[in-house]
C-alpha cells in the first residue's frame, strides 16, 4: 500500500529545496509531487490533486462498479497522470483522475501545482494581490513556524498582502496578509504569486454591449458580446440543505431573475451560515456580486464538482472561469483599491434562468 500523503507532511516536506527529483529517490509519487523540485515538480505529473471530501475512493478503474483499493483523506495530496472518461458516482460529471495505484472520481479533488515564487523586496503599503501557488500552506498568528496556525490556505485562493518581514536568525521571508475578517495571517512568501496590475486589466474594455446568461437547469454560464457567444463554462448555483437525519433544513437555491452587477472585488473573506451548514473561507477570488442578498460569481477551491448545485447560492466557477469574468464584466476594478461598488443601474446584466 502507498504511502498517504497528509498535510504536515506536505507542510514539512514543502521546504524542501532540491535540484530535480533525483535527489529525493526514494519519497515515494505522493511526496516527490508535493515537495521536490524548486520551482515545479517535474515528475510524471507535473498536476497535483487535492481530496477536497473527508474521504475518496481510489479505485482500481474509473467507474463505481471497480475495485476499491484504499481511502484517500481529506488534505492528501497526489500526482493525477491524466483525465479519463468513466462512469461517475454521479450523472452530472463522468471525469476521473488517474493518480498512482489507480483512479478517483475529479468532483472531490481539487487540480493544483506546486510553483514555490521568488519573494519581493517589498510589498506597496497600498496592498498587492497574490495567490497560493501551492497545493496549501499554513497561515500563521505570527511569522514564524511555531507560531499558532489560525488557517489552511489552499491553492488558488486570491489575498491581499500589506507586509514583508524577514526572520533575522533564518532568512525566511513571510508576507501578511490583510484579512476583512480580522484574522491574523502570515504565510512564506514564495508560496504566494503577486499579480501584477496587467494580470487583472479588463478584457473587451470597448465593446459596451455585454450580457451574461446562466441556466440553472444546465448549471451552465455564457458570456455574450451583442449576439455572440465569447465564454462558457460549468457552475454549481446554490443548492437546498439537510441534516443529518436527512430532513430538509431549508435552502440558498440561486433565483431566476435579471440582475445588475453591483460590486465586486478581487478577493474576499466569506463566512456564514448555520451550525450545521457553516463555511469560513479566506481567500476567495474574483468576487462579482450581483444578487440583493450577496450572490456573486466568484472562484472556487474546496470543491471541484461543478455542474450540480451545492453552493450557498452563489454561482460557483473554477478560478480560471472566475478572473475571466470578473475582468470582461462591468464595473472596471483598479488594482488599487482592488473593489468597486456602483449604483444603479448597475453594471453588466446577469439573466439567470430556472
Amino acid at each position: 500500500m502507498k504511502k498517504k500523503y497528509t498535510r504536515r507532511d506536505f507542510l514539512r516536506l514543502g521546504s524542501i529545496s532540491v535540484i530535480g527529483l533525483a535527489a529525493l529517490p526514494k519519497l515515494s509519487g505522493r511526496a516527490m509531487a508535493a515537495g521536490a523540485s524548486v520551482r515545479r515538480v517535474t515528475s510524471e505529473s507535473e498536476r497535483l490533486g487535492r481530496v477536497t471530501a473527508p474521504s475518496l475512493q481510489l479505485m482500481s478503474r474509473p467507474g463505481p462498479h471497480g475495485e476499491r483499493i484504499e481511502h484517500l483523506w481529506r488534505d492528501d495530496i497526489v500526482p493525477i497522470y491524466r483525465e479519463v472518461v468513466g462512469e461517475g458516482w454521479y450523472p452530472h460529471n463522468h471525469v476521473w483522475y488517474e493518480v498512482p495505484g489507480g483512479y478517483v472520481y475529479s468532483s472531490f479533488m481539487q487540480p493544483c501545482e506546486h510553483y514555490l515564487n521568488d519573494p519581493k523586496a517589498s510589498i506597496d503599503p497600498q496592498g498587492e494581490y497574490a495567490e497560493l501557488s501551492v497545493p496549501m500552506a499554513a497561515a500563521h498568528k505570527n511569522p514564524y513556524d511555531k507560531s499558532e496556525v489560525t488557517y489552511d490556505l489552499y491553492y488558488a485562493g486570491v489575498f491581499l498582502l500589506d507586509e514583508r518581514y524577514e526572520e533575522e536568525d533564518t532568512g525566511q521571508i513571510w508576507y501578511h496578509i490583510l484579512d476583512e475578517n480580522y484574522k491574523p495571517m502570515w504565510v512564506k512568501a514564495e508560496y504566494l504569486r503577486v499579480f501584477d496590475p496587467e494580470h487583472v486589466s479588463p478584457i473587451s474594455p470597448d465593446v459596451e454591449d455585454k450580457r451574461i446568461e446562466v441556466d440553472l437547469r444546465r448549471q451552465r454560464l455564457s458570456a455574450f458580446e451583442g449576439e455572440t457567444e465569447v465564454f462558457r463554462t460549468v457552475i454549481s448555483s446554490g443548492r437546498e440543505f439537510f441534516g443529518a437525519d436527512g430532513v430538509g433544513t431549508g435552502n440558498a437555491l440561486t433565483q431566476a431573475g435579471s440582475y445588475p452587477i453591483w460590486s465586486k472585488r478581487i478577493s474576499r473573506h466569506m463566512s456564514g451560515g448555520t451550525v450545521d451548514d457553516g463555511y469560513d473561507l479566506p481567500g476567495v477570488g474574483w468576487v462579482t456580486y450581483f444578487g440583493s442578498n450577496g450572490e456573486a460569481i466568484h472562484s472556487t477551491y474546496w470543491h471541484n464538482d461543478y455542474g450540480r448545485p451545492r453552493s450557498a447560492g452563489c454561482l460557483n466557477c473554477t478560478p480560471e472561469a472566475s478572473r475571466w469574468l470578473f475582468r470582461w464584466t462591468l464595473p472596471e476594478v483598479a488594482y488599487n483599491p482592488g473593489k468597486i461598488t456602483v449604483e444603479w443601474p448597475g453594471g453588466t446584466r446577469i439573466n439567470i434562468f430556472s
